[in-house]
This record gives C-alpha cells, structure tokens and sequence, in this order.
C-alpha cells in the first residue's frame, strides 16, 4: 500500500511538473518591438501609443519605452 501510494505521489508529481513547463512555454512567445511611423513627439502615454499602434497601423498593441535618450512609441505584435 505504501509503494503504491508513493508511486502515485510520483506520477502526480511529474504531471504537474510538466503541465507547468508546458503553460510557461506557451506564455514565452516572443514579441517582436518596431518604432511607430504615425506617433510624433515624446511618448507619455501607454494608452495614446497602443491607440495609435491598434487603429492606424494594425499591431496588436503598443508602449512607450526609452529608444535612445527619449520615449519612443514602440509597436508591438507576435513574432
């Protein structure tokens, strides 16, 4: 009874294991970052950069980000 349970405290273990590396995996896609031709100026708002990124040039979002010395828009999407 004890190996019993104690293979199955195994079995459980490695599952979880590796449903974790599996779900981890799938949340590492890799976002590709490319400068917004359309957004002027310094870049304040998250908000106002994913706009302009989502309705004018078709990425799945945005966000401002030091690009040198000042904040750029930067587009974001799936690789």
């Amino acid at each position: 009874m004890k190996l019993s349970n104690r293979v199955l405290s195994a079995l459980l273990l490695i599952s979880f294991i590796l449903i974790a590396a599996t779900t981890e995996m799938g949340l590492a896609d890799k976002i590709c970052k490319t400068r917004s031709d359309r957004f002027s100026g310094v870049c304040l708002s998250n908000n106002n950069c994913a706009i302009i990124c989502q309705l004018i040039e078709q990425f799945e979002g945005g966000q401002c980000e030091f690009d040198g010395a000042f904040r750029s828009c930067l587009c974001t999407k799936a690789c």
